[in-house]
């Protein structure tokens, strides 16, 4: 396994399972989160494909984590859920 760290971001990358995990603290609650995704993906995303198009597999959430470093929860705290429904 290797390990690349970028600005806040740590990513690890295993060349037998051909998977990269996404690691960094969420810019809101400052708690760590990680998601893993396709190594081919995550090269694909870093060369400009739009994060919808290289993870299609991701929830809107964690593909919003990989972009803007906001986790799920760190968007439900600055948007909460509507109680109203």
């Amino acid at each position: 396994m290797a390990w690349n760290q970028i600005g806040r971001i740590i990513v690890s990358t295993s060349e037998d399972e051909g998977v990269v995990e996404i690691h960094k603290n969420c810019v809101v609650t400052g708690e760590p989160y990680s998601v893993t995704v396709r190594k081919d993906d995550y090269e694909s995303w870093k060369r400009g494909t739009l994060a919808q198009n290289a993870f299609p597999y991701l929830s809107r959430g964690d593909r919003e984590f990989i972009i803007s470093g906001t986790s799920p929860k760190g968007w439900d705290a600055l948007f909460p859920p509507d109680s109203e429904d």
